[in-house]
């Protein structure tokens, strides 16, 4: 869901962050970015011990924050130990001192209470302050009406995001690749670009309510749609239309742009407007989040050799519209089943270095710190 959220508080900002993660965050230091008043990037890190790793994380941290041109920066502490933070929070105030960048706010998030470090003055007690109850907190609030709430923990988010892997049904589709390869011998490429493609394609990327699902489609069509993807030229043309604005496409008159033009036909969003969905009508972004679980439904019923290449158009499609959690998700299962797959590689760097395809000031899902 898109609000705008408008934290007044550090507490009510450690309420907040379990709702922009998704998840619970866990043992881990969180670094909020803020441009005047306006709340931007977002980074998690896992809590660390040793002082050089420490430093360098920090170090590469800050470096992201400052590209980012922040005026200030939020530093939100989650721990289950009392000092367990300790160590990471010393390395980032350090290298913020160091990019001569102002602390807005520095806690510590332990047993459902809050603690300001820096602060010795009655209004912070030593023993804490309780958090708020997250139906108090205004910024929060909208989220819990509408029955959001954040997953328990990064692991739990992981099984949220990508189904079960279908292993019978996979089975089935791979005797289908065989079949295409088969009748490709000899003669180019194992799926051809054609309207048979197209119509592949065209099942696959509706996202309308009564579209057959997934799993109904037939396994040859699985079978097609999937292997299209390890065709480069095909699969970027895929990713430029899907994520308009995010890479180039060639005009009217070319083959293979307008066949790829025809198989996102039904996709409300790929003829528009440059730009993320967030600008868009809400109907094109409800869209965008129908078609993008149908592709993870596919990942769950083709060979698992075929999946870091849907995996990454998901992440694409996940990072274009402003979602870097779901895109790590994607990017971290494709590579576990292969390291080498160089695309999801070049975008898992993009990620962490906080590379992101729009910074749109105007967006509401960016928010306001009070």
């Amino acid at each position: 869901m898109t609000t705008t959220v408008r934290p007044r508080t550090p507490a009510e900002l450690a309420v907040l962050v379990p709702y922009q993660l998704g998840y619970h965050p866990g043992p881990s230091v969180i670094l909020t970015v803020l441009s005047g008043r306006r709340l931007g990037l977002l980074q998690r890190h896992d809590l660390l011990t040793d002082p050089r790793d420490c430093r360098q994380a920090a170090r590469r941290a800050l470096h992201i924050v400052a590209r980012e041109e922040a005026t200030s920066l939020i530093v939100i502490a989650f721990e289950e130990d009392d000092g367990a933070s300790a160590p990471l929070r010393a390395a980032v105030l350090a290298a913020a001192a160091e990019l001569d960048l102002r602390i807005q706010e520095h806690v510590v998030v332990r047993g459902g209470r809050w603690y300001a470090p820096d602060c010795h003055d009655p209004c912070c007690p030593q023993e804490g302050l309780p958090l708020p109850r997250p139906e108090d907190v205004p910024a929060v609030a909208a989220f819990v009406h509408a029955g959001v709430a954040p997953l328990p923990s990064r692991e739990a988010l992981v099984g949220a995001v990508l189904p079960t892997h279908e292993g019978e049904r996979a089975e089935r589709v791979a005797h289908h690749l065989e079949v295409l390869r088969a009748l490709a011998r000899g003669r180019g490429p194992v799926v051809e670009r054609g309207e048979q493609l197209v119509q592949a394609w065209q099942c696959l990327l509706d996202p309308a309510p009564a579209a057959p699902r997934v799993a109904d489609l037939g396994d040859a069509v699985l079978a097609r749609v999937a292997l299209s993807l390890t065709d480069v030229p095909w699969r970027d043309a895929l990713m430029s239309v899907l994520c308009p604005g995010a890479m180039s496409v060639s005009g009217p008159g070319d083959p293979q742009a307008d066949l790829v033009r025809s198989a996102t036909s039904r996709c409300p969003w790929a003829t528009g407007h440059p730009g993320p969905p967030s600008a868009a009508p809400g109907e094109a972004a409800d869209a965008v989040l129908a078609v993008r679980a149908r592709l993870v439904q596919l990942t769950a019923l083709v060979p698992e050799h075929l999946m870091p290449p849907v995996l990454t158009l998901v992440a694409h499609l996940a990072w274009w519209s402003g979602d870097g959690t779901v895109a790590a998700v994607c990017l971290e299962r494709a590579l576990a089943i292969d390291p080498d797959h160089r695309l999801a590689a070049l975008m898992s760097d993009l990620l962490s270095c906080g590379v992101r395809p729009w910074s749109d000031p105007a967006d509401p899902a960016a928010g306001e710190a009070a």
